[in-house]
């Protein structure tokens, strides 16, 4: 009887893939209550020192944060300064409605802030991508449309 060894790699990738099986079974999954952000990460401050002197200024960081609407968020909008705590001045926090996100953007503009656009996950779809387009208009020249809306009078929003 004549052995044949043509098709030894398929045993020797099936002991590979059920090793790996194993392996990732022991690895324990998250619990429902953990959430896991991927949006930012917390930089160590530097030391001031003389000879550091452009290391020591700080541009702010704005979030622009989308909300379903509802007891606790009357208006789907919250313009918030990144990395400020439950005693957040009134100045650093802004609750915005709709016809209040293109002004308040256009004054974040003028400081040249751009904030960043972050979405619960009850929020709706179409206050995202109104948010979206109010972004891509304060800060594009024009010539780009990331989201046109339609009223329904029949009015292209931004």
């Amino acid at each position: 009887m004549k052995m044949k060894n043509g098709q030894t790699w398929l045993f020797s990738f099936t002991d590979l893939a059920f090793l790996l099986l194993i392996s990732l079974s022991l690895i324990p999954s998250a619990p429902d209550n953990i959430t896991i952000k991927l949006a930012e990460m917390d930089v160590p401050v530097v030391p001031e020192h003389g000879k550091m002197a452009p290391i020591a200024k700080v541009q702010e960081a704005w979030e622009l944060q989308v909300y379903a609407v509802s007891e606790k968020h009357p208006t789907p909008y919250r313009l918030i300064k990144a990395g400020v705590g439950k005693t957040t001045p009134a100045s650093d926090a802004q609750i915005l409605a709709k016809e209040d996100l293109l002004p308040a953007l256009t004054a974040l503009k003028e400081r040249n802030i751009r904030p960043m656009l972050l979405p619960e996950k009850s929020s709706l779809s179409q206050d995202f991508l109104y948010a979206a387009g109010v972004i891509a208009r304060v800060w594009t020249d024009g010539t780009r449309t990331v989201v046109q809306t339609e009223t329904e009078a029949g009015e292209s929003g931004p």
